[in-house]
């Protein structure tokens, strides 16, 4: 029986295969330069169980289950000499439930990272990490459970394609970008994104932040992300809090809408290979929705994680939609 491909199958298949290559040259390369670059990568992912939802969240069965890969990463980083480096990730995750389409990579980081370019400060040109919520989550230390609370919430992207400079000067540590603001899809307008992040090392474990972003989008819809954040890391209580506010001007029927939220999170070594993290958010447009997460974190390996865990999601004027789940995490 014979096949007939549309313009779009064809599309998709050459798209598809253009990745595989690509990850098949990563691997070749890296091979045959293994003195001077490195691949790494990390997968985490759940068995979940939909323990209780809003039959108005959509066409999902309100109770459901699987195992899904949420993060897989592959990165190659290479020195091309003492002060240019490059690295190219790509990422692929799970489709989400009753959705047929298969995990595809997609394009993570890719850029030239100039050391010392200005003095202490390095430059990157690409696709590179933004500082909207890289610090938080670092402290936070536990993406593979959840995204931190602008993450969650959709406010901003973790990487995007432009230029940005990056240092320290004692205990002040800054991250400046200008971007196009899309994130890893192209740019779609002539607007840029400016980002700004200004760090204070207070003491070895205690560190703060101010952020703030400005994007700049057509019709003056332009917005406005400011953020501050205190976190404590080190041996012990790792800690954190994040207030947010961000203003979209005139989108909707020429009224400004604001979003605004505080996260705060703790986690706590039990005994030598287990410890124990809890999370609340408040988020607020014109109502309030809170997400609770709770778990422990079991470490039987270095960089194996198997980690029980609730998550609950408190949406106003919806049932709670709670989540039980076993995630596993690994890096190579």
């Amino acid at each position: 029986m014979a096949r007939f491909y549309t313009q779009g199958s064809i599309e998709t298949t050459m798209k598809k295969s253009a990745l595989l290559l690509c990850a098949v040259l990563l691997l070749g390369v890296a091979a045959a330069n293994a003195e001077d670059a490195k691949i790494t990568g990390y997968m985490f992912g759940d068995y979940y169980a939909v323990l209780a939802a809003d039959e108005a969240e959509g066409k999902l069965p309100e109770k459901r289950n699987a195992f899904q890969f949420r993060r897989i990463y592959l990165s190659y980083e290479k020195s091309l000499t003492e002060d240019f480096s490059v690295r190219y990730r790509l990422e692929a995750k799970d489709a989400g439930f009753g959705n047929g389409t298969k995990m595809e990579p997609f394009v993570k980081h890719g850029y030239l990272k100039w050391k010392g370019a200005l003095g202490s400060t390095d430059l990157y040109i690409g696709l590179s990490g933004t500082p909207t919520w890289a610090i938080a989550e670092k402290v936070w230390g536990y993406r593979s459970i959840a995204k931190t609370v602008l993450d969650w919430n959709t406010i901003g992207s973790s990487a995007d394609l432009g230029a940005a400079f990056k240092g320290k000067s004692g205990k002040i540590g800054y991250h400046v970008m200008v971007g196009n603001g899309p994130g890893q899809g192209p740019e779609d307008d002539h607007g840029k994104k400016l980002y700004g992040s200004f760090s204070f090392r207070a003491s070895e474990r205690l560190v703060l932040e101010v952020y703030g972003d400005f994007n700049m989008k057509p019709a003056d819809q332009n917005e406005l992300t400011l953020k501050a954040f205190a976190g404590l890391q080190g041996e012990g209580l790792n800690a954190g809090v994040e207030v947010f506010s961000q203003t979209n001007k005139e989108a909707a029927a020429d009224s400004d809408v604001t979003i605004s939220g505080v996260s705060a999170f703790a986690s706590l070594p039990l005994s030598e290979s287990l410890k124990g993290f809890g999370r609340v958010d408040a988020v607020s447009t014109d109502a309030t929705d809170l997400l609770l997460i709770a778990g422990v974190d079991h470490m039987p390996a270095k960089g194996v994680h198997l980690m029980p865990n609730l998550v609950v999601a408190l949406p106003d004027g919806l049932d709670p939609n709670i989540q039980g789940r076993l995630t596993f995490y690994y890096k190579f």
